[in-house]
């Protein structure tokens, strides 16, 4: 079996969520950009923006909305330290900025499908190290 994540959401009042077998995580950062965690994550301490957080597992999808929090990631386990979550208009306003990155995610796999597709000379620098021209 691949590696898997364990993600945990914490407030400071109880445990929100804590869910092993965890394919992918994807969440707001709070400089604005969207992060996709999957499993061997490099360590990362970093802020995150009040919204949508979205976690696949091989049931499906699920999605929460949280307030601003803490990420950490380390060894596989993916903690959000939160102040709680959000209240249902909230989370409708996080539902659209997950629609824009559902529609970005599209254009970024037509974007590569199109890329990979070229001859490598095409690519000049943008080929990988071995494979320039």
């Amino acid at each position: 079996m691949p590696d898997l994540l364990r993600f945990s959401v914490l407030t400071p009042d109880r445990t929100v969520l804590d869910v092993a077998n965890v394919r992918k995580v994807r969440l707001r950062l709070a400089d604005g950009g969207w992060l996709s965690i999957y499993p061997r994550h490099a360590p990362l301490l970093a802020e995150t923006l009040a919204g949508p957080v979205s976690y696949t597992t091989a049931e499906g999808d699920a999605t929460l909305s949280l307030s601003e929090s803490i990420l950490q990631i380390f060894e596989n386990a993916v903690t959000l330290f939160s102040g709680g979550e959000l209240t249902a208009s909230a989370a409708q306003i996080g539902a659209a900025d997950e629609a824009d990155a559902a529609h970005f995610d599209r254009l970024a796999r037509v974007l590569m499908q199109s890329l990979q597709a070229l001859p490598t000379e095409a690519l000049g620098d943008f080929a990988p190290e071995g494979e320039r021209a």
